[in-house]
């Protein structure tokens, strides 16, 4: 089977970004488009690492975002080995079905795998990855769906410019069933790892869980979307996890933005983070965490460390439209231990807007409708899912329309989706139940926005609001409260 291998890069609409084109070319950061990956760009001595085959964009210059090698603790020497370069040297291979993808994962040798196309997996599995693999998507519109990797004392993976997707159970927002492990990737006591561009959304527990051990992880350039979990890093009490953070884009999330638990150090830099609705970045416990340059906006207790020992060190950091904790310092953290370069903050958003996550983009076209269902015959699943399918400032109206059943979610609908209408299909406002374990169930920031046909309530009687409105010219009708107040 012949593959195409020309180079797909796009430049994403800037104004959709947030910011004009004059915001990023006064500093420096937007280019000319990346060039393929030329021969002088593979490591010395080690062979293929299949960026060319793949299609991926290179570019060294100021502000590009497609590099050769990771920067931060992936890049590192450690652990008997000088750096990250998955399965750079060894066979390249392409995989277009789930059988592929398992068995190359899984393989002995070193592999550079190459995705094609949807791999869809008509039962969820956690793959498993062994040493020295890459996993590259082919242009844009690579894709897994209902899977994710499982890395187990292994060493030297890399994940570029693919999808991770819809392995999410209906009805398990907070991801507790016993069935609903389903994380994108799960890493315990791996090291050097590499995860950029890559788009992470709507899974089942975690997006990315690094657990158990792990040291010399980058994280870089990733879209982590849609979802109650974003990253977690913890589950030990040993202290050696190094971590870094850098220009990834996470939107429309509850909580683990990332949650660091116990780091030997996380450096968290120029991250770009909006529409989070519990916490943000939350060091615990004995992490040292030196978070730098990143952008927050709308996000509930951005930034905060808690329990016993640990340090934060926050410096340049810009929160906007944020309520609550915004990092106060406690120690000097740590110095990094390699080279980087820190992209000006009120340049951030757009930045990675335009060149986060896979070729071909992460954001959604305009629908005038967009349909949940918990049997999966609606367009998604949860609430959240179908108002994170909504285009930030959209400039016509939508309707959410929700399908009988009980949706068990914090659902929020953000300041930056407007004129949206939220709405029952049956017009039985019995038929559709929003609930909630704590806190408020629905949040309505938008001005414009339309409640109608539905019931808004908590798991137990609570004597604060349940549903919350804070936009513009929001109106309901044939809407239920119980469980709590309205206001």
């Amino acid at each position: 089977m012949a593959y195409p291998h020309e180079l797909t890069v796009r430049r994403r609409t800037l104004l959709s970004a947030g910011l004009v084109a004059g915001t990023l070319a006064t500093t420096g950061l937007l280019g000319a488009a990346a060039p393929a990956a030329a021969a002088e760009d593979v490591l010395p001595g080690s062979g293929s690492n299949g960026f060319t085959e793949a299609g991926l964009p290179i570019n060294h210059g100021q502000g590009g975002s497609w590099t050769v090698t990771p920067t931060g603790f992936a890049g590192i020497a450690s652990h008997g080995r000088d750096g990250t370069t998955g399965g750079a040297g060894g066979r390249l291979v392409h995989a277009s079905t789930p059988d592929q993808l398992r068995g190359f994962a899984k393989s002995d040798e070193p592999l550079v795998v190459i995705l094609h196309g949807e791999l869809i997996f008509a039962q969820y599995e956690k793959l498993t990855v062994t040493s020295n693999k890459s996993f590259l998507g082919a242009g844009g519109g690579a894709a897994v769906v209902n899977a994710g990797f499982k890395l187990v004392n292994v060493a030297n993976v890399v994940f570029r410019n693919f999808t991770v997707r819809d392995s999410y159970i209906p009805g398990d927002f907070v991801g507790k069933r016993p069935d609903n492990d389903r994380d994108g990737i799960q890493m315990d006591t791996s090291t050097h790892v590499w995860v950029d561009h890559m788009h992470f959304t709507r899974l089942g527990d975690g997006l990315v869980d690094i657990r158990k051990d792990c040291d010399n992880v980058t994280l870089s350039w990733n879209v982590f979307s849609d979802h109650n979990k974003a990253l977690g890093e913890g589950w030990t009490q040993n202290v050696v996890t190094r971590l870094t953070l850098h220009h990834n884009w996470i939107r429309n999330t509850h909580q683990r933005n990332a949650s660091l638990d116990n780091t030997a150090a996380s450096h968290v830099y120029n991250n770009y983070l909006e529409n989070i609705s519990s916490y943000g970045m939350l060091g615990r416990n004995a992490a040292l965490l030196l978070v730098e340059g990143n952008y927050f906006r709308d996000v509930r207790n951005p930034l905060h460390h808690q329990g016993p020992g640990g340090e934060l060190l926050a410096r340049n950091n810009t929160f906007e439209e944020c309520t609550g904790n915004t990092g106060e310092e406690r120690g000097e953290a740590f110095k990094p231990p390699y080279s980087y370069d820190l992209t000006p903050t009120m340049a951030l958003p757009a930045l990675v807007r335009a060149f986060g996550g896979p070729l071909g983009g992460t954001m959604p076209a305009l629908r005038k409708v967009i349909t949940v269902a918990l049997d999966g015959t609606g367009d998604y699943s949860s609430i959240r899912a179908a108002i994170g399918a909504i285009p930030p400032k959209n400039p016509a109206a939508v309707t959410v329309l929700v399908h009988p059943g009980i949706y068990h979610e914090p659902a929020v609908i953000w300041g930056d989706r407007r004129n949206v209408t939220l709405a029952g299909a049956t017009g039985n406002a019995s038929d559709v139940i929003l609930t909630n374990s704590e806190g408020v169930t629905l949040l309505v920031a938008a001005d414009g926005s339309t409640l109608r046909d539905l019931t808004i309530t908590s798991d137990s009687p609570q004597p604060g609001h349940v549903l919350l409105t804070t936009g513009k010219d929001v109106t309901r009708s044939n809407v239920t409260v119980l469980n709590g107040t309205a206001g």
